[in-house]
């Protein structure tokens, strides 16, 4: 069976050294992040990982910066179960699935539309798990997201590619 073809460019193909990372990670037997979906879609995708250059030093380091980040989601979570999760520049980052929130909560991934078909084709749905394809500079990014409820905003590794005026607008909004 031929894996899921990928076809992205500049920082777009970034996104798959940290799922590669992660994914690597996880295969250690004292895995800190045990990333089993982050895994699962590496062996799907028809890729050159090895052309990444991402070995398992830089996994744990991507593994100990999203643990640190999920348990700060987690612990948002555990006191606010009827809140929203914005996961800004989302990538191929399996955050929804390790958190594994309440049903209270409602998670938007927000990412590039050829993201997004992608991460369709490798992850399952779920009830209050909502994809949005677009650019995170777009003005209408948030049309679709409640504004009547307490929110977390998650943006790993997003920020060094926002031009500094693009950051500002899209933190003000």
């Amino acid at each position: 069976m031929a894996g899921e073809k990928v076809h992205l460019t500049g920082a777009k193909e970034t996104l798959l050294m940290t799922l590669y990372g992660k994914a690597l990670e996880s295969r250690m037997p004292d895995s800190l992040l045990g990333d089993h979906f982050a895994d699962t879609a590496v062996r799907k995708i028809d890729y050159d990982f090895s052309r990444l250059k991402v070995d398992e030093n830089l996994g744990i380091g991507l593994a100990i910066r999203a643990k640190t980040l999920d348990v700060r989601v987690e612990d948002f979570l555990a006191r606010n179960p009827e809140a929203i999760v914005l996961h800004l520049g989302c990538g191929l980052d399996t955050r929804f699935f390790r958190v594994d929130p309440p049903p209270g909560v409602d998670w938007f991934d927000v990412d590039y539309p050829e993201v997004i078909e992608l991460r369709r084709k490798l992850y399952p749905t779920r009830d209050h798990y909502h994809l949005i394809a677009s650019s995170v500079t777009e003005p209408g990014l948030l049309a679709g997201v409640p504004r009547h409820r307490l929110a977390i905003v998650v943006a790993e590794g997003l920020t060094p590619y926002l031009p500094a005026d693009e950051g500002l607008r899209l933190l003000s909004r």
